[in-house]
């Protein structure tokens, strides 16, 4: 009987140590003083600059005369396209994409447009992808608010789609009404599917993010390349467009019109 109970003591005092080790335990998880893992990657900006340009001259709507590469003169009145989904790609292979990332750049307001990415982790940047237009699921989902808002006038109410390129002008190589020039480029389903990928060389060096520094990068936009290649453009037979053929035409010129110039680090 004394063995007994010294059994059912020895089982008692193990039980309530245990309780207390358990309820320590629980009371330093929860104490807000003991160190826990942190995010501990460091961050920097980067401000992009996008030129719009005719060949060597800044693009001027309404009254400067420009002419492609076949010879046409011509002139615009408007310009204007959507910059998406940029990714900057280190020379490991990791990226950095910003949540939400849809411009519209519209030469109404001037020949430049610059946007800032901001927490981009820091290092060394050797090259970047961004989409000429706008993603198809975002195509899909109706009209939306800032650079996707429809009052843009870059939204097919009747096709439920943007428009990803639009530039209007006049020459008198068209053929068209009052000759005019109306492209407006968009559409992404096969087989005209006008969603362009562009991923513009890093030739000259590496895009490096400091904390210390805000970088910058110069984009060129050269309005002449939608008309020149791959496709050579004639306005005398090509002087409107929209989806379709045509649209696929000049969406794939539009890939060469973009050239980093510039990096500041």
């Amino acid at each position: 009987m004394n063995f007994f109970k010294s059994y059912i003591a020895l089982f008692l005092i193990l039980s309530l140590w245990g309780c207390k080790k358990d309820s320590a335990i629980k009371e330093e998880i929860n104490d807000p003083s003991i160190d826990k893992p942190i995010d501990v990657t460091q961050y920097g900006k980067v401000k992009i600059t996008f030129n719009n340009k005719a060949g060597g001259s800044d693009l001027v709507l309404n009254t400067s005369n420009y002419t492609n590469a076949n010879g046409d003169q011509f002139t615009v009145s408007k310009f204007k396209y959507f910059i998406s989904n940029i990714i900057l790609k280190k020379s490991d292979g990791s990226t950095f994409a910003p949540k939400e990332c849809y411009h519209l750049i519209d030469n109404k307001k001037g020949n430049t447009y610059t946007l800032t990415l901001d927490s981009v982790p820091l290092g060394s940047y050797n090259g970047m992808d961004f989409l000429l237009g706008v993603d198809s699921a975002r195509n899909t989902s109706g009209a939306q608010l800032g650079a996707l808002d429809p009052s843009t006038g870059m939204f097919w109410s009747w096709n439920q789609g943007y428009i990803f390129l639009m530039m209007e002008g006049n020459s008198p190589n068209s053929t068209a009404f009052d000759n005019a020039l109306v492209f407006h480029i968009g559409g992404f389903t096969q087989p005209y599917n006008c969603i362009r990928k562009v991923s513009p060389s890093f030739s000259s060096k590496d895009l490096i993010i400091t904390e210390s520094k805000t970088s910058s990068m110069q984009i060129k936009t050269d309005l002449l390349k939608l008309f020149e290649t791959p496709n050579l453009i004639k306005f005398a037979q090509i002087s409107e467009g929209m989806d379709g053929p045509i649209g696929v035409t000049l969406a794939n010129n539009g890939v060469n019109m973009f050239s980093i110039t510039a990096i500041e680090n």
